[in-house]
């Protein structure tokens, strides 16, 4: 038995790619990559994006904010903080946090990790 073949990626096919602007890295060795939506076919997309890497054995600053938020984790292993409960997380993680809650990853499993996040405003209550 084969296994299914998987379409290769077409660069000229690309029309729906979400650029990503400058990378910035934050003191802490956290790199960031924000999606730059307005040069894309989802000039208005309803959330926002970025792409951030953590270095092994270094995490992400505490975070805690208005809006709410999904990590996918598609890269390395580690350690998920929200709200003082940690779990383990790795490829293929998907995290969702409320407004408010304080969050951080920690790459301490010797990798350095590959986060996807999405945003948007959280609805009035």
């Amino acid at each position: 038995m084969t296994a299914p073949q998987v379409p290769q990626f077409q660069p000229e096919a690309a029309g729906a790619l979400v650029p990503f602007g400058p990378t910035e890295v934050e003191p802490d060795g956290v790199t960031v990559a924000e999606a730059d939506f307005a040069r894309s076919v989802l000039p208005r997309a309803p959330f926002k994006a970025a792409r951030f890497t953590v270095p092994a054995g270094g995490s992400s600053s505490p975070d805690q904010h208005e809006v709410q938020e999904i990590w996918v984790l598609h890269a390395g292993s580690g350690t998920l903080e929200v709200d003082g409960e940690r779990s383990p997380v790795g490829p293929g993680s998907m995290v969702g946090f409320a407004s408010q809650s304080v969050h951080e990853i920690f790459a301490d499993q010797g990798e350095e990790l590959v986060v996807y996040s999405f945003w948007w405003s959280a609805p009035d209550e």
